[in-house]
């Protein structure tokens, strides 16, 4: 459990459903089991009204039908959820940023036709290779068949869900230029309960940042920088169900630092290639260059 400087209606409306469109809202969840080969189920098209929690998640990896970890051409993490850079080992990671602009993002018809496509945009601390600890910050990006869209901003720490961070106070809209920060800033030792400083900018936007005070026991054994299709199923279980993205065309994630310094970003071993239900990737970063790379819807 974590504690906080936590607007209570904030943490209220983490309850409510992610999106609010005037059509009926549904959302086609596919799930990760032992394999993923094959959309889920998990339900079908579950009325979204009737979702309570709304989950960013951590990392879950592609894997064959006998439960073998597949890897990408260049050796790259395959994933079911995530797509973007991360590191995993060596640890004791406690400081890290990183920059993007919001994507404009619009419906991508899939067969199965989900009324509802969800993408996000994070950095984070914590959530790979079954490390069930995780703290994020980042934007979120939403779209509907009939043209409607929805963007805001949001905080997350497992396992609890995500918070929505004031529209009104903190707007998001497509071309934002958004900074985010976590920091560790005292008792910073793996699985110490631990002061962590969460901060959100919004470059020409917000007349000053979001920050966040907020106590969390992290692993502090990985960090990444992250476009995801969130959980919205049994987000606790071994088979989460994630929603389809949205088309997000591309983003870049740039001034990219990790304990103050730049990190080393190779493909192999910290690229991570997101796949849909039939195995085609739809979330692909590039090459790393310097400090920055860019993710890219790939349908």
């Amino acid at each position: 459990m974590w504690h906080g400087k936590i607007d209570a209606r904030a943490r209220s409306r983490s309850l409510t459903v992610l999106m609010r469109f005037s059509v009926p809202a549904m959302v086609l969840a596919w799930a990760a089991g032992p394999w993923t080969d094959t959309l889920a189920g998990k339900g079908g098209a579950t009325n979204l009204g009737a979702i309570a929690k709304i989950s960013q998640s951590r990392m879950y990896r592609w894997r064959d039908a006998k439960g073998m970890v597949l890897s990408g051409p260049q050796n790259e993490t395959l994933s079911n959820n995530w797509s973007g850079y991360g590191i995993n080992g060596g640890g004791n990671y406690t400081a890290m940023q990183g920059t993007w602009t919001v994507p404009a993002v619009s419906y991508q018809s899939y067969s199965g036709s989900p009324d509802v496509e969800a993408s996000s945009t994070w950095l984070g601390v914590g959530g790979q290779d079954g490390d069930e600890t995780l703290i994020q910050i980042g934007t979120m990006q939403a779209a509907s068949p009939n043209g409607e869209t929805e963007y805001f901003a949001w905080y997350e720490v497992l396992p609890d869900t995500e918070v929505p961070i004031s529209r009104k106070q903190y707007p998001v809209k497509p071309g934002d230029t958004i900074t985010a920060t976590i920091e560790c800033t005292a008792a910073c030792a793996p699985y110490a309960l631990s002061t962590w400083v969460l901060t959100l900018t919004n470059a020409g936007s917000w007349p000053q940042p979001y920050t966040l005070t907020l106590q969390y026991a992290s692993s502090l054994t990985s960090v990444e920088w992250i476009m995801e299709g969130p959980c919205i199923k049994d987000c606790g279980s071994s088979s989460p169900g994630f929603a389809y993205m949205p088309n997000y065309g591309s983003t870049t994630f740039s001034a990219i630092s990790v304990n103050n310094a730049t990190p080393k970003l190779e493909r192999s071993p910290n690229g991570i290639i997101m796949k849909d239900p039939n195995g085609n990737a739809m979330s692909m970063p590039s090459d790393p260059i310097g400090n920055s790379f860019t993710v890219n819807f790939t349908i």
